[in-house]
Formats: structure tokens, sequence, C-alpha cells
């Protein structure tokens, strides 16, 4: 690490490091600063992406290492984590070292800036007309698959911002949408919402409360910013079962979903607003570490 003068890691393998890398590309670059990026999984320890890149930090900022200078060779140790809801929970972390997805997860921005039609054309080689009929213009299809599954977000936020554990949660796909890609059945729906709300009811949790953070999914859809809530990476699963619903030709499911979103990311322009003030970000981190004037020796 210490011939790096900046060292970053991000929580995921599948297209965290694409994302996060073009950007610190445009970010570095200009300023002639090499960096490194790294999975959290060549942390060792236990636990998810997440969980190894909070626990690296705390050990980190604890003894005073975030930023180390060896033989004059100053390093910069950075982590770009997924958003989750952990600003509505108190658990964001307050650090220049820390940068945050604006929204639940990294997906969430592959798909908002990126585009689907021309993805699935190039994942799946179907022709760009047929695309384009099936899944618009760009940020189109985006919005059309997050209200598609509006009724398990507010589930799956209730029970996450609630702290009640079960069967909705943000680690698994709706099961009240038995086919992915199109509407909620309604009797899942209330059979499952019976269920958490006897169970919120049962830990202390008012109606009040419950209403609340249902209230909460409603404003941000009403407001366009489903994405808040909203968990990117069940966007390739609904991509994934439209595609092999819909499709003219014959399509290999293997390995589907994971192809689809990387050829979203592929089609990133990295000029959003989230990606410029990334950039901003880790270029004022370098700067204010004296990176510009260590890659000039």
């Amino acid at each position: 690490m210490s011939r790096i003068p900046v060292f970053a890691f991000v929580e995921g393998v599948n297209v965290d490091g694409y994302v996060h890398g073009q950007n610190c590309d445009r970010a570095l670059s200009p300023l002639g600063v090499e960096y490194r990026l790294a999975p959290a999984n060549e942390i060792p320890g236990d636990g998810g992406g997440k969980t190894r890149l909070k626990a690296y930090y705390s050990y980190l900022m604890e003894n005073g290492s975030l930023v180390t200078s060896f033989k004059g060779k100053v390093t910069v140790t950075l982590f770009f984590m997924d958003k989750d809801v952990d600003d509505r929970l108190g658990l964001l972390i307050n650090s220049p070292h820390v940068l945050y997805t604006w929204f639940y997860d990294v997906e969430n921005h592959v798909f908002h800036e990126g585009d689907v039609a021309e993805a699935v054309g190039a994942s799946c080689s179907l022709a760009p007309n047929w695309c384009r009929q099936e899944f618009g213009g760009r940020g189109s299809w985006q919005e059309f698959a997050a209200r598609l599954w509006i009724e398990w977000v507010r589930l799956c936020f209730a029970a996450k911002t609630l702290k009640i554990s079960g069967a909705a949660n943000y680690g698994r796909p709706s099961a009240v949408n038995p086919t992915p890609h199109l509407p909620a059945d309604d009797q899942l729906v209330a059979a499952f919402s019976a269920k958490l709300k006897s169970d919120a009811q049962q830990d202390g949790t008012s109606e009040r409360r419950w209403n609340e953070a249902r209230g909460i999914v409603d404003s941000e859809y009403s407001t366009g910013s489903w994405d808040k809530v909203f968990k990117g990476k069940w966007y390739a699963h609904i991509l994934s079962s439209q595609v092999l619903a819909n499709s003219p030709n014959k399509i290999d499911a293997k390995h589907l979903s994971a192809s689809l979103v990387k050829h979203v990311a592929a089609t990133m322009q990295f000029d959003s607003a989230w990606s410029l003030a990334m950039q901003q970000q880790i270029q004022k981190l370098a700067i204010a570490n004296g990176l510009c004037a260590a890659s000039d020796e």
C-alpha cells in the first residue's frame, strides 16, 4: 500500500469496482495520482462486504492509519459504501474517507444513469428496435420496475426501520410479486402486511410508527426518489424476468442477471450529479493530503 497513493475498498464484486473505479479514474488521473481498488472480500474477517469495510475503517481510524506516510510517500485509504437505509437508522459514518451512494446501493445508480435498452441488446444480442420498444429510453424502465415492487418496498422498509425480523426483508426478492416483472398479488400483499403488522404490535410498535414507515416510502416515490428506498440489486432480477418472458429470441438464462447489470453499467456516462460529487470528494481528499505534490516528485 505504501507504493500506491490512494487505496480504495468497495463492497461488492459485480459492478462496484467498475463504477467506483470510473469515478476514481476521473478524479485522480488529472492529478497524476495512482490508485488501487479492492473488494471487501480481500479484507480478512467475517461478515458481508459492508461489515468488513466498517470494521477495517474503525481499525484504521482508531490507529490513526487512514492516512499514512512511509519514507515521505503518503497513502490515503478510502471506502465506498452502499447507503442502504443507514441514513434512516443513524448509521452513516461521517468521514471524508467514507463515500456513500446517494441511493440504496450502487446498482441504483447503474440503472438510474445507464441505458437499459442498449444494455439488453448488447447482453442478449437483440435488435435495438425491439429493445427500445420494450424498455423505452434512458431512465424510463427503472421507474416502471420500482413501481411494480412498491408493495414489497413498503414491507421491507417498515421491517428494516422498525427492526422487525421476518420474511419481509431487503435480503430477498419480492415475495409478493410471484412473477418479478408483473404486478404484485393482492392476497400475498395482504397476508405479508397482516403478519408484519402483527409482529410489529407484539414488539410494541405503535400503529402510528407503522403508518409513518410506509408513508416515508410513499413520499419518496411521489417525489421520484424511489431509489433511496428501493434496493438496486433487485433491478436485474426484474429485468432478467422480463427479458426471458418477452424476448423474440431464445435467451440463455444462466448468469443473465449478472450479465445485464454489467452491461447497463457499461452505458453509464459518469456525469450525473452523484458521479460528479463523488469525483469532487475523491479529488478533494487527494489534494488535502498533498498527493498532487507527492506524485510530481
